[in-house]
Order: structure tokens, then sequence, then C-alpha cells
């Protein structure tokens, strides 16, 4: 049987125990404190956190390097094997190109644009992994993922409009006009953009409900086999509980599983921010 190792960039927002689960590989993004450069990993959120209470700015994130990439696939590509890697959607980042130009090196490096973020792009890593345990073939997987991309439904809930804002994601009237009206919007992944979606009136809680309810009224046939709780730092946590048990209710999913967002998610959308990802038949 082919061997063949399954990586992704940390975008994916997977925890530890799913990671070595699969044997899955992670390499870091870059997260931009000012003039210092970290590498997403776990409890950077607090560091972010604690840079935008002391200076009211949001952090950076930029691309995978070339030369970064380049040693990754060099360090995790199988002996006689293939290597399948996913980035976040070409359509809000580099990091694609960078990772193509790297894999012309190898003979057997498939990059995978995700058209998608956080645990959107682990559906597609886990239904990889099981095409992976029945046996197909490395560009079989790949055609396969390439022809399901767009099945995943990936979408949160803001509680704050500040951190899009001052990262330049969204205008200075709406912020306002979102706070005036205690507006809660939700951000969708779509066509691999970010897009705006349903705003949500109410306290945070309460609009998560809606939003909830909201996302199966309109993603009606999902994929059973994963529903990933994703979020950032909760005032809350019960809220998180909630949607837990909202969710079985609409749905028997075989795994409901909550993760927490990595430095990139929280760098562009702060705290209380949540969402619910899974995939579409």
């Amino acid at each position: 049987m082919e061997k063949i190792k399954i990586s992704a960039d940390s975008i994916c927002d997977l925890s530890d125990d799913i990671i070595k689960e699969h044997n899955f590989s992670i390499i870091p993004m870059y997260i931009h404190l000012g003039d210092e450069e970290e590498r997403d990993h776990p409890g950077i959120d607090e560091k972010i956190y604690e840079y935008f209470r002391q200076t009211k700015k949001t952090p950076k994130t930029s691309a995978i390097s070339i030369p970064d990439y380049t040693e990754f696939f060099k360090a995790n590509l199988p002996e006689n094997g293939s290597l399948i890697h996913f980035v976040i959607s070409s359509e809000i980042s580099s990091t694609y190109n960078n990772a193509i130009a790297a894999a012309k090196a190898f003979k057997n490096v498939y990059i995978i644009d995700s058209r998608s973020l956080s645990t959107g792009t682990a559906i597609s890593m886990l239904r990889a992994a099981k095409y992976r345990a029945e046996g197909l073939p490395a560009a079989e997987i790949v055609q396969r993922i390439n022809d399901e991309i767009n099945k995943v439904q990936c979408s949160f809930i803001v509680n704050s409009l500040t951190y899009l804002h001052r990262g330049g994601r969204c205008s200075g009237t709406a912020k306002l006009f979102a706070a005036a009206l205690h507006i809660k919007p939700q951000i969708i992944l779509k066509d691999g953009k970010m897009q705006p979606g349903k705003k949500f009136i109410g306290n945070f809680a309460m609009c998560v409900k809606k939003y909830v309810e909201y996302v199966f009224a309109t993603n009606p046939e999902p994929d059973l086999s994963y529903c990933f709780i994703t979020h950032t730092k909760m005032t809350n946590p019960q809220i998180v509980e909630d949607i837990k048990k909202q969710v079985l209710v609409h749905y028997p999913f075989a795994k409901v599983i909550e993760t927490t967002a990595g430095g990139t998610i929280v760098s562009h959308c702060g705290e209380n921010t949540i969402g619910i990802l899974y995939g579409l038949k």
C-alpha cells in the first residue's frame, strides 16, 4: 500500500488529539505582534489579546514562505510515498501560491486549496484520511477531495467588529452601526472568500442560538460524520455547551468536536467568535 502523509497549515485549528489520531503534520502560520514575529502555536491567543489591550492594534498575519514549505515537505514526504498538503483558501492568502512553488521541487507532493479555513479545512483533511484508510492512492484521494471541496459549511458569528475593523476588513461606519444596534454578524466562507452573512440582533448568547438555527436551515443536508464547534476565547463557556446540545437536537452527528481557534482566526476576529462547521452531502 502506498505510504501517504496528510498535512496542513496551522489554520486548520485541529486539536493535538485529532492530529495524533490521524498522524497529521502541521506547519505554523506567522503572526506579527508589532515588530515581534511569532509562529502560530497553542496559547498564542493570550499574547494576541494582551497585545491588543496594550496597543489597541490587531496583529498581522503572513503567509508561510517557500523556503519554509520546502523544508517542511522534505521532512514529511514519506520515502517512496506521497504527501497531501492542505492550505487556507487561495482567495484570502498567498500561502497556496507559495506551497505550489515549493512543491515543484518534489515528485509526489500534492497541494490542495481547501477553499476554506479553520476546521472547514479540517473537514476535507478528515475525508482524505478516510480515503487513505480505505487504501486509495494519493492521486485518487486528491481528485475526490477536489471534487468535494465546496461541500463544507464554514461560518462564524462574531460578537464585535472591533478586530475586523482594525484589521481593515470592515468600515468604521459598519462597526459603529453594529455596536449601536447590538448586531452580531455572521461571516461565511463562500467561493473561497470571507463574506458577510446574516445579521443577528440581541445579546450574544441569544444571537448564537439564532445563528445555529439559521445555519441548519440554510445548509440542511449535512454529512453526519463530524460537526466542529470552533471558537476563540469565550467569556461565557456555557454558550459552547448550549450549542453542543442544540446541534444534536437537529442531527445525530457521529462526533461533535469542540476546538479552539488558532492565532490566525484570533488575530482577525477577536474574543467571542464561534462557529459550527460540517461537511455537506
